[in-house]
């Protein structure tokens, strides 16, 4: 019967097994194949060859000069900067961004995510009612609430610095923003339809915010 290392699961004969050694030395290498840093050519080449990868295998991928790694899910170049596009929701009535743009990018490099997300809105964009809330790039871990983003706003009134923050203190999927509700406010509020420093958000204006946090 093959027996297989503590640690890394690695297959071996026993005493008791009938004696093949080629079996047993390919049995051996395919066990240490998925553990190595594979190499391909493109991206296309490395998710052709492994039809079944798993989660903790790298690559290293020759077109990008990166190295990629899986999720469990997905292949992920590691602390290349990819892009995504963030959700848009509001806590009573739906916003829809129309001709505007929801644009965003982000990279990962361990457990560490750093995301940019820029929100312009346009002429048929639609603001909804109550506050705003955006998504992230990727899970985030127990924050336990010590993560705030930073970034900057504008409205009617000109433009001002705002703050993020998590939606919850572990397992979030969103943050939500901060910033002045007046120009004479001396504490930030939560911003949604109402816009910033007393004007509502409207055709050109925008929302940038960036940050690092820790991923799930």
């Amino acid at each position: 019967m093959t027996q297989t290392t503590p640690l890394g699961k690695l297959t071996y004969p026993i005493s008791t097994d009938a004696a093949d050694l080629p079996l047993h030395l390919r049995s051996l290498a395919e066990s240490i194949d998925n553990r190595t840093v594979l190499r391909f050519s493109s991206v296309s080449d490395l998710t052709t060859t492994v039809t079944t990868p798993v989660a903790g295998m790298v690559a290293w991928v020759n077109a990008t000069g990166t190295m990629h790694y899986y999720t469990g899910s997905t292949w992920v170049p590691q602390g290349a900067w990819n892009a995504y596009t963030p959700t848009w929701t509001a806590a009573t009535t739906a916003p829809a961004i129309g001709d505007g743009s929801l644009t965003g990018k982000y990279a990962i490099v361990g457990k560490v995510c750093h995301f940019t997300t820029l929100v312009t809105f346009g002429a048929s964009t639609t603001y909804g009612s109550g506050v705003y809330t955006f998504g992230l790039p990727a899970t985030s871990g127990t924050l336990g609430g010590l993560v705030q983003f930073s970034g900057t706003a504008i409205s009617g009134a000109g433009r001002a610095a705002v703050a993020g923050q998590t939606s919850a203190t572990s397992a979030s999927t969103t943050f939500t923003l901060w910033g002045p509700p007046t120009t004479t406010a001396s504490t930030l509020s939560q911003i949604g339809n109402t816009g910033l420093m007393g004007s509502a958000f409207a055709n050109g204006h925008f929302i940038r915010i960036s940050g690092t946090y820790e991923v799930a």
